[in-house]
């Protein structure tokens, strides 16, 4: 039924916006354990920090995550946006704020089992602030 289907993409959008925010407060507090737990493990994944080469697969991606959790910036995430990737799959499109500069990002999740993970993630740089909320359409694309 349609009305089932946005209920359940409403469900999803915040599953997806709620991992991501796990994700910047295992990044936030240097908790690899969390981390690691939210990184998928049915297939490949990638990371690609700012000015770093791509570092492809689990054990390089985190072993990555492991070094820069040792002292982790002062990170936060600031005007997330979900984008739907069909029914399992979705991106969260946001600005990392450190220490008051902004970077561009992208995390892109899979649904593995009952819940969701990342699969990706990329950060670089921005010209310009996140837009200001009050003037942003809907959080969520479809």
């Amino acid at each position: 039924m349609v009305g089932d289907a946005a209920v359940t993409t409403d469900r999803d959008d915040a599953e997806i916006l709620f991992t991501n925010e796990r994700f910047y407060a295992a990044f936030a507090g240097g908790d690899a354990d969390e981390m690691a737990r939210l990184w998928g493990e049915a297939g490949e994944v990638c990371c690609l920090h700012p000015g770093w080469e791509p570092l492809f697969g689990r054990n390089r991606v985190l072993a990555s995550w492991q070094a820069i959790l040792q002292a982790p910036p002062p990170v936060r995430c600031v005007a997330p946006r979900v984008v739907r990737m069909g029914p399992d799959g979705g991106a969260v499109i946001c600005w990392e704020e450190i220490g008051g500069e902004y970077l561009i990002a992208t995390n892109l999740f899979r649904r593995e089992g009952d819940g969701w993970r990342v699969i990706h993630h990329q950060a670089g740089p921005v010209r310009g602030a996140p837009p200001d909320p009050e003037s942003e359409p809907g959080r969520s694309v479809n």
